[in-house]
């Protein structure tokens, strides 16, 4: 995960990221779970691609339309798909393939005054002529240069040795390039030019041997090796390589784009094959969510839901019940319809928007931060995103880390504050009272449970209304607490 998330960091670092998937949202909702279900990439690559991909909804449907199509037509052309993917297969897989610190360092890459390796690699070769004149000073001046071609080989090889790994994935992804746009049918996809234009700008290096990271233990090997370094092949070819990419670094960043959308594209075609059933999303410009059957993506045996949420909401209901898997089912639709053009839902439709949520916190120990500030200051950055951009926010069981009465107060004052912005709020929480208090102004749903001879039953089906059943006390009896407990408990709640 560390090598895939690489691409995402330096994008993170070198652009707007205004309207991407946060680090608590991220977390607040597994996403990394929902990368890992959804990937089954061939390149590392199109993994890195994906992984930022679902960072980066898209507040406009062109591009998701233009995958849209190409993952139709791959569907409809299963053998051409199947050619694509052997290209793909064949470019394969490198952990830290080091491309994206091409794509965002490339001007650190070159070695400094390429014209002395080249005066270097002639120099032994010149000296054949002083055999000529003096034997003996000629074998001196020649072992001289080579000692000297040798030294430079190791010292240089020391610098390069981190990126040699990153030249030999991207030779690899000129001759996947090649193979690719050999695929006839490929000539019609709209990308088709802009990957052709970006081969043809690196086309010449395809045939370039680098071996210097090569150990070669026979005769002939090590002969080989030692011409090389008399020439500074190696040195050379990777400097022409750095030199090409710097100066082409849009070609070069399009390249890898181009090759990771297409791998993308058949991951995304793949996920929608192993899922029940699938939709994708309409995008409309009113404040609300339309979703039927939907269902979260992580779970094997997954009970949908029918709805609209039309207005900020608060969702009710006892502990186990469905509310906090609902809110994230939500979120985690309304991520992958803006990313990956895919809702797990017979049918989907929101407003562009970035979602955003405040579930999954905890008190920070080496910040010596309680639990409280914690959730203040996750609360607080969507009050400020608010007022940026459009914003759909998921919120389990606010201000939980407070006594009961500050707790509602704020909640509500919160809540409220949030109803009269351009967002949608859906609230998950424990407290009754704060739903009967905003009532007037939010919608009110609950999830409930009924006891039978088995014991407690859910059907993770959403209800209008707010909850009227409380079961705290009951499952303590369910898990076979003491009896006193139990008893002790229903008394303190009668009071």
């Amino acid at each position: 995960m560390e090598s895939i998330k690489t691409y995402h960091v330096y994008t993170t670092a070198n652009a707007d990221t205004e309207k991407y998937i946060d680090g608590i949202t991220w977390n607040d909702l597994e996403m990394d779970k929902i990368f890992k279900r959804i990937n089954v990439c061939n390149t590392s690559i199109g993994e890195e691609y994906l992984y930022n991909c679902l960072h980066e909804p898209q507040f406009d449907q062109s591009h998701l339309l233009n995958r849209e199509a190409f993952i139709s037509r791959m569907n409809e052309q299963p053998e051409e798909r199947f050619k694509i993917q052997m290209c793909l297969v064949r470019l394969g897989k490198i952990n830290f393939n080091g491309i994206p610190d091409f794509i965002f360092k490339s001007g650190e890459k070159p070695l400094r005054f390429p014209v002395i390796y080249i005066i270097l690699s002639i120099i032994p070769f010149l000296l054949i002529g002083a055999f000529i004149i003096n034997l003996y000073a000629g074998i001196a001046c020649f072992l001289i240069s080579f000692t000297l071609n040798i030294a430079i080989y190791f010292l240089t090889k020391r610098k390069i040795d981190i990126s040699f790994s990153a030249i030999q994935y991207f030779l690899s992804m000129i001759n996947c390039c090649n193979k690719l746009l050999k695929i006839e049918n490929l000539k019609s996809e709209l990308f088709w030019e802009q990957l052709n234009n970006s081969y043809i700008t690196f086309k010449s290096l395809k045939g370039i041997d680098l071996q210097i990271m090569q150990n070669r233990s026979d005769d002939f090997g090590i002969l080989s090796q030692y011409w090389r370094i008399l020439r500074l092949t190696d040195v050379k070819n990777y400097n022409k390589v750095t030199i090409r990419i710097n100066k082409n670094k849009e070609q070069f960043h399009n390249l890898y784009k181009k090759l990771a959308e297409i791998d993308l594209a058949i991951c995304v075609s793949s996920f929608r094959e192993s899922l029940p059933f699938y939709s994708t999303p309409i995008f409309h410009n009113e404040n609300r969510i339309d979703f039927e059957e939907i269902y979260h993506p992580l779970l094997s045996t997954p009970v949908s839901n029918s709805g609209i949420i039309k207005n900020n909401s608060i969702i009710t209901g006892s502990n186990a019940s469905g509310k906090s898997t609902f809110i994230k089912t939500l979120a985690v639709n309304g991520i992958l319809a803006q990313t990956i053009f895919t809702c797990t839902a017979q049918a989907f439709s929101s407003r562009f928007s970035l979602v955003m949520t405040s579930m999954a916190l905890r008190d920070d120990i080496s910040e010596g931060e309680s639990y409280f500030i914690t959730e203040i200051k996750s609360l607080k950055r969507i009050l400020d995103k608010i007022k940026k951009v459009y914003c759909v926010c998921f919120i389990d069981e606010i201000l939980r880390g407070t006594n009961t009465i500050e707790r509602i107060a704020a909640s509500a004052s919160i809540l409220n504050y949030l109803n009269e912005k351009d967002c949608l709020c859906v609230a998950a929480s424990h407290d009754i009272e704060l739903a009967k208090m905003l009532e007037e102004i939010v919608d009110n749903y609950h999830f409930k449970e009924r006891i039978t001879n088995d014991g407690m039953v859910f059907d993770y089906k959403i209800n209008q209304g707010i909850s009227n059943t409380k079961n705290a006390i009951k499952l303590l009896r369910y898990m076979n607490f003491p009896d006193i407990i139990v008893e002790n408990a229903e008394n303190f709640a009668d009071k």
